[in-house]
């Protein structure tokens, strides 16, 4: 059977990356893609989201992954309101959002490290 967190946690970090080369094309006033790129972002707060309200209610959950989905958690709903101020033409506003969308890439791929970590503690010799 497939678990799904791991599952859940690899498409946040595949869909970080596509935002990364929609957000480019957006830039780049590339419009068709503005839609789609807003579309993921949600999707995207909302996994992470309940990849939160999971990792609190498992009991195996290390408090570095607890507090890196927190921290996660808190960065995405920021970029989600800096797409948005972008939205309203707040163009000072670029630099932050892709240096916001790197570190997204970057605690993602932590937290699947701290996840993995934790699961071979917990399971060896899986």
């Amino acid at each position: 059977m497939v678990k799904l967190i791991p599952v859940f946690g690899t498409l946040v970090w595949v869909g970080a990356v596509v935002q990364i080369v929609l957000g480019f094309q957006v830039a780049a006033d590339i419009e068709a893609y503005r839609g789609a790129h807003i579309l993921i972002g949600i999707v995207g707060f909302v996994l992470v989201a309940g990849l939160a309200v999971v990792a609190f209610r498992s009991k195996s959950a290390t408090i570095y992954s607890k507090l890196i989905i927190v921290i996660l958690t808190v960065v995405v709903l920021l970029q989600v309101g800096l797409g948005f101020q972008l939205l309203g033409e707040a163009e000072t506003l670029v630099a932050p959002h892709e240096v916001n969308a790197l570190l997204i890439v970057i605690l993602s791929l932590v937290m699947g490290g701290v996840t993995f970590m934790s699961s071979k503690k917990h399971n060896p010799g899986t």
